[in-house]
């Protein structure tokens, strides 16, 4: 985008099995979804995101239930799991079911994007001017669909989908941009790389070298940082699939000089 880090406001979109979104603003998170567990926030596979806490104390007193029976329903029986009748946690299945048709997989889809959208309208509320929007995790990174269905109606905000660039970006191993050309808001797709941040942060931590988040920095913040593996990979599946060449950016030297000749 042409800005540095501490220059860029942001919302990520975390969706995968678990999920949350954050605000970060001047490249610090300002906000996240999340709270003192991760089953705050927006709907997951089987977490029921944010909710009414009258629901447990009602469901508590009528059931007869007792706290560790209200905390099983709330991470493991409820969200996509619950909305479409105990049958489906994994959103594949979920998807996969809306498109033949079914009714309460349909709703499911419809309540988690509902959800999302609700957060990114609070978070640019609160950042003030957004640059970008980010989808990544599992479902963030391959369900063209469910991005669609988030970003549909935001266009008189700025944040404008491509719709050709979006069907392209379907991978999890190349970084892609899917916002239109007239699009304020930049939108892009970007692998998440959860195992470099765990692996950093044990040896950080072991070493002794481990500091708040503000200040400790991971090697992919590095502006010449490539995941080589992940990079090697993508240079693989652009042979079986040239598609994905309409909305990857920042692509691999290797990709780059092949394509040139």
């Amino acid at each position: 985008m042409g800005k540095n880090v501490d220059e860029v406001n942001t919302i990520v979109c975390h969706i995968g099995a678990g999920a949350s979104a954050t605000a970060v603003k001047n490249g610090q998170c300002l906000d996240t979804s999340m709270g003192l567990t991760p089953l705050e926030g927006l709907v997951m596979g089987t977490r029921s995101g944010d909710i009414d806490p009258s629901i447990c104390f009602h469901m508590m007193k009528k059931l007869n239930m007792s706290p560790e029976e209200m905390y099983t329903i709330l991470n493991k029986k409820s969200g996509m799991y619950a909305l479409t009748g105990n049958r489906f946690a994994d959103q594949r299945d979920v998807r996969k079911g809306a498109a033949n048709g079914d009714e309460l997989c349909k709703l499911a889809l419809e309540v988690e994007c509902y959800r999302i959208k609700k957060y990114i309208g609070a978070y640019m509320a609160a950042l003030g001017r957004l640059d970008s929007i980010v989808f990544t995790a599992g479902v963030g990174e391959r369900a063209t669909n469910i991005r669609e269905m988030i970003l549909q109606g935001l266009e008189n905000f700025g944040i404008v989908l491509d719709e050709e660039r979006n069907n392209a970006a379907d991978t999890n191993k190349a970084e892609c941009r899917i916002s239109a050309d007239h699009s304020k808001v930049q939108i892009f797709v970007i692998p998440t790389d959860e195992e470099i941040v765990g692996v950093q942060d044990i040896v950080a931590l072991l070493a002794g070298t481990y500091d708040v988040y503000t200040k400790f920095r991971y090697i992919f913040q590095e502006k010449d940082y490539r995941n080589k593996l992940r990079d090697a990979a993508f240079i693989e599946e652009v042979k079986k699939r040239p598609f994905l060449l309409k909305a990857a950016i920042n692509l691999p030297e290797q990709l780059k000089q092949e394509l040139k000749n």
